[in-house]
């Protein structure tokens, strides 16, 4: 009997493109629009006046590296880490390390919150990854993003995602601006012990999906026993919106009152402080992990060294693996992919990026078992569930597609506003014309003819393709063209 293939999915940047989350590039744009080494020096001065700062030399260095052309921001990162390795002013280095960390955290946050609606209408282009999570259950995904869109889509199609975190669970108390409870927040909370031993993944033929976040993600916190524990923070509702407002709750109304603070809120970098429900103090760690040393032993980080290991072992379940996205830029990673492929020579890796001409130097010898895939995430997760769209679909994709490289900003909703205004008058104008033509010319009145002025302005409607896929392609092809 044949054995029946286990797909799998790793998933990088470019995976989440789609749904309004950014690439490497794009990111490191945003941060350098935001941070310039003037703002950088300025922002020195201002801590230098409250009693803290950093020495200009530091500062300097970061400024220098900060406009390097080439440079993305997990390069800068690693910069810091390496001058806190071996600089005696280490922990300033650690500290802005530690700054640009919640910098990036905060640019994603942003993203979420600003794009609720864009990524309710978009989750839909990834439906063949729900497909297969039905079909082909448990799908197991491999992510390196921090970003929540696998949540948005379990929600989107009410299917089960395990990260691995058991039934344990733990209650967060919200809070308004004055300290008084207004809630609760619910998290699945996953101990040190537990981390070192096992993972409780769905088994083979259960229905959803088991999603193991290798990089951390804004919805998972380091937290208590020293913070080895882990919490993932569960959705106020089952829903896209539901999945997203859950980030709010957690960084706007988690606190801890301290009037004499700034803004009467006790703020820590990278972690949330927040009081429990008898008014102590706690704090929740940010996990993102970036830079140049991530999983290095030389270094230690929030994320547990062992959810490496929970990789490496968890990617012997799959026999055919689609990297979606992923720049193949984590030697640890690709280190996993060159082992899990070398174990069997049936294995299959899938490169999935638009523009995938060349397989990576440190996986050329395994090249009959790799497979270049010039597809987007959305288009190769139709084609591996099987899923074929209509000429409709396709123009609302290339639409969302467009206004994705536009930034998705007010800016590009406006220019589609206004041209939908523009076909519509045009349109009605030509009908006008058209009917006013008709009867005059010909003296016709619709009534003699059996035809009601709403069929007959149907029928005009076809014969002109006077509809929204011509309303859409119309305004496509005065545009820039995109890739799907």
């Amino acid at each position: 009997m044949e054995t029946r293939q286990q797909i799998g999915f790793l998933l990088g940047a470019g995976a989440s493109y789609e749904c309004a989350m950014p690439l490497t590039s794009e990111l490191t744009a945003e941060l350098r629009a935001k941070l310039t080494p003037e703002k950088l020096r300025d922002f020195n001065q201002a801590w230098h006046k409250q009693g803290g700062g950093h020495p200009e030399s530091v500062i300097e260095a970061l400024a220098d590296v900060w406009v390097r052309p080439g440079l993305h921001y997990e390069s800068i990162l690693g910069f810091l880490e390496t001058q806190f390795r071996r600089n005696v002013l280490r922990q300033d280095y650690h500290a802005l390390y530690s700054w640009l960390i919640e910098a990036v955290y905060w640019i994603l946050y942003t993203r979420h919150l600003n794009n609720v609606d864009y990524i309710q209408r978009n989750i839909k282009w990834y439906s063949g990854l729900a497909r297969l999570a039905c079909s082909n259950p448990p799908v197991w995904i491999f992510s390196l993003n921090h970003d929540l869109i696998i949540e948005c889509l379990a929600a989107a199609h009410g299917i089960p995602v395990n990260s691995g975190f058991g039934k344990d669970t733990l209650s967060l108390p919200r809070r308004d601006r004055a300290g008084k409870m207004i809630g609760e927040l619910r998290a699945q909370i996953i101990t040190d012990d537990q981390l070192e031993q096992y993972l409780a993944f769905s088994e083979p033929g259960s229905p959803g999906i088991n999603l193991l976040k290798l990089h951390g993600a804004l919805d998972v916190f380091a937290f208590g026993n020293h913070g080895k524990d882990l919490v993932k923070l569960l959705p106020l509702e089952n829903t896209v919106a539901g999945v997203l407002d859950t980030l709010r709750v957690a960084n706007k109304e988690l606190v801890y009152r301290e009037p004499r603070a700034p803004g009467g809120l006790i703020r820590a970098t990278n972690e949330i402080a927040y009081a429990d429900e008898s008014g102590e103090m706690h704090f929740l760690r940010r996990t993102l992990l970036a830079g140049a040393f991530k999983f290095d032993k030389r270094e230690s980080q929030v994320l547990p060294a062992k959810l490496l290991d929970h990789f490496r072992s968890r990617i012997n379940a799959v026999t055919k693996l689609g990297a979606v996205g992923y720049s193949f830029g984590d030697i640890h990673v690709n280190q996993v992919l060159r082992e899990w492929l070398e174990f069997k020579g049936d294995r299959l890796l899938e490169i999935v990026q638009p523009d995938a001409i060349c397989i990576p130097d440190c996986l050329l010898h395994l090249a009959p078992q790799i497979k270049l895939v010039p597809l987007t995430a959305s288009e190769y997760f139709d084609c591996a569930s099987g899923i074929t769209r209509t000429n409709r679909e396709i123009l609302e994709k290339r639409l969302a597609a467009w206004a994705r490289a536009q930034g998705n900003s007010p800016t590009s909703r406006k220019e589609f506003a206004q041209f939908i205004r523009e076909f519509t008058t045009n349109g009605m104008r030509e009908f006008a014309r058209d009917i006013a033509k008709l009867t005059r010319d010909r003296d016709i009145d619709l009534a003699t003819i059996g035809t009601s002025a709403e069929d007959f302005a149907s029928r005009w409607a076809s014969d002109h393709s006077f509809n929204v896929e011509s309303m859409i392609g119309k305004f496509l092809a005065t545009r820039q063209p995109t890739s799907t």
